[in-house]
């Protein structure tokens, strides 16, 4: 097989301490977005109040009492004031791609299994146990897709008729803008789920290839988004999948579906009351929750993932990685997985309070992605500087291979003709199948410095280790 060669060795990458960057303003009078959660109920007084005070609505959530405003920041006071039983109120985070790209060259082979998949027991799952995540949705809360994605995913394995975004002060338009990506970063995450074409010559499997995938945009093209926006997402989400037909405000209003559906979040950023709420709420209505820790080190996990009602993924990567020739798409991951493991340094490490739950594959993980919006290179291209295909790595690319696994297990559950297990079960499943990693050093070839390096690493990086696919699938009864 011809050799996977190396184009770049530059690391980019794309998530920015959101603490370092001020909060953008929205507009030049200084308009800010602010999460409101009251010990009420919302009325129409409250709106014709917002509206007095030179205030927008952007999102209500009347399940949970909570409303984003569009606001003069001047007026914020005012706001509390005229609402009155204002149990929160916090101007709205910022929320970004967990993930960093290595570009690389994809050359054609037959090979359709990665190292990634071989690692977690995925063929076992499909070859075996014949699971691939029928009649299960997963919605992707990200950047959305570009609007190339049928080049690599199928027509039917994208649920169209429910795609939208969710963009701020914009929020009440643009809902097709979820397949006008021009970051990427959705479309590899996409791509862990579900795997990818390379034009008409092969198919890189996925983690669940069958599942119906249902983008939602809350990350917009300038590489960033609001905790108010993931609020939304999630909380749209929980609405077409709950089993009544309740209001959603300013929302959209979705009809309902009975299949299970895992919300599964490759970004992160500071904590909001509001979204808590918002996941407490999905949770409570049956949704499945599962986000990437973050990239932030010996810093600490970010938000979402660090709520612990939501199962959240740290990365691991493979020792042989780069250490022989077509390593990505051998899949020869040796069956004993001891000191084959290491945790890179930017996995999120659990902080005191912080409750990491398991690792997955996040590094050096072949996917496609057009680096910043390039066009999509013809076949001829393929070898072209930006290429199509990168080495990507981030608890980004982590959080979707462990989203894939539940709707495995959750497909296995469906099959008695009803679901037996919540978040709570699903995620004790998970951990107590993990494969534990007993060791806190590997030495391992990193291309960047020509060499080996030895990665270090506390046992606040491990949660409960390393998924298994077919270990959890075994435990669904």
């Amino acid at each position: 097989m011809n050799s996977f060669k190396l184009l770049s060795i530059l690391i980019i990458s794309l998530l920015v301490i959101t603490t370092l960057i001020p909060t953008p303003l929205l507009s030049s009078n200084n308009k800010v977005l602010v999460e409101v959660l009251l010990n009420r109920s919302i009325s129409d007084e409250d709106l014709k109040l917002i509206s007095i005070l030179g205030g927008e609505v952007v999102y209500r959530f009347d399940e949970i009492r909570g409303l984003v405003v569009l606001i003069n920041e001047k007026s914020i006071n005012d706001l509390v004031r005229v609402l009155g039983n204002v149990r929160s109120i916090s101007r709205a985070g910022i929320i970004r791609p967990l993930g960093e790209e290595l570009p690389s060259n994809c050359e054609a082979h037959n090979t359709i299994l990665t190292w990634n998949l071989d690692m977690i027991n995925i063929p076992t799952v499909h070859e075996v146990y014949r699971l691939n995540g029928s009649g299960v949705y997963i919605a992707v809360l990200d950047t959305g897709l570009e609007h190339h994605w049928r080049d690599y995913f199928s027509e039917d394995s994208i649920v169209k008729e429910f795609a939208t975004a969710f963009l701020g002060p914009r929020a009440s338009t643009n809902r097709n803008a979820w397949e006008y990506d021009s970051v990427g970063h959705g479309m590899a995450v996409t791509a862990v789920i579900l795997g990818f074409k390379v034009y008409d010559l092969y198919v890189v499997d996925g983690v669940a290839p069958e599942v119906k995938v249902i983008p939602v945009k809350i990350i917009g093209n300038q590489g960033w988004g609001w905790t108010s926006d993931l609020a939304a997402g999630i909380y749209y989400i929980a609405k077409l999948f709950e089993l009544e037909s309740l209001s959603v405000g300013n929302v959209l209003n979705p009809p309902n579906i009975v299949n299970p559906v895992v919300i599964s979040l490759s970004v992160g950023g500071p904590h909001s009351d509001l979204v808590k709420e918002v996941i407490d709420y999905a949770l409570s209505v049956g949704v499945f929750i599962v986000a990437a820790a973050g990239n932030e080190g010996v810093e600490g996990m970010v938000y979402p993932a660090a709520y612990p009602e939501v199962i959240s993924v740290g990365a691991v990567g493979w020792v042989g990685q780069f250490s022989i020739s077509g390593w990505w798409r051998l899949a020869d991951v040796p069956e004993t997985l001891t000191s084959q493991l290491y945790i890179p340094n930017f996995s999120s490490r659990a902080l005191e309070g912080q409750e990491l739950d398991v690792l997955a594959p996040g590094a050096y993980i072949v996917l496609p992605y057009t680096l910043y919006g390039v066009a999509h290179p013809p076949l001829q291209a393929i070898k072209a500087v930006p290429g199509q295909y990168y080495y990507l790595s981030g608890t980004s690319f982590a959080a979707p291979h462990v989203s894939g696994i539940v709707a495995l297990m959750l497909q296995k559950d469906l099959m008695d003709g009803k679901l037996d297990h919540n978040q709570s079960t699903i995620e004790s499943i998970l951990k107590e199948t993990a494969f534990e990693i007993t060791w806190n050093e590997a030495e391992v070839y990193d291309p960047i410095v020509g060499g080996y390096i030895t990665y270090y690493w506390d046992d606040n990086a491990l949660g409960s280790g390393l998924v298994l696919a077919d270990n959890a699938v075994n435990a669904i009864n």
